[in-house]
């Protein structure tokens, strides 16, 4: 069974941390933005706590706990992304 949260952006990190903790679950992140910003317009503590997540990603596909999505999927959403 799939289901999808909506987990305000302060809150996300614990909840994930719970749910990393049981062992049935399996965490596929997407992300859903409602408003389209340029990367100039990021802050750098947005910036900083992208990085410590892709960093934190990356740990977890190394250890086996977290699928990420291959090049050819991310071309294929970039590219649905940039007709849409």
């Amino acid at each position: 069974m799939q289901i999808t949260l909506t987990v305000p952006d302060k809150k996300a990190d614990s909840l994930l941390d719970v749910l990393r903790h049981i062992s049935y679950v399996e965490i596929q992140p997407t992300k859903v933005s409602k408003t389209k910003k340029k990367p100039a317009e990021d802050s750098a503590e947005e910036f900083y706590e992208g990085l410590k997540e892709a960093i934190h990603d990356v740990n977890e596909h190394i250890a086996g706990r977290l699928q990420l999505q291959t090049l050819g999927e991310f071309l294929d959403e970039y590219e649905n992304c940039t007709h849409s």
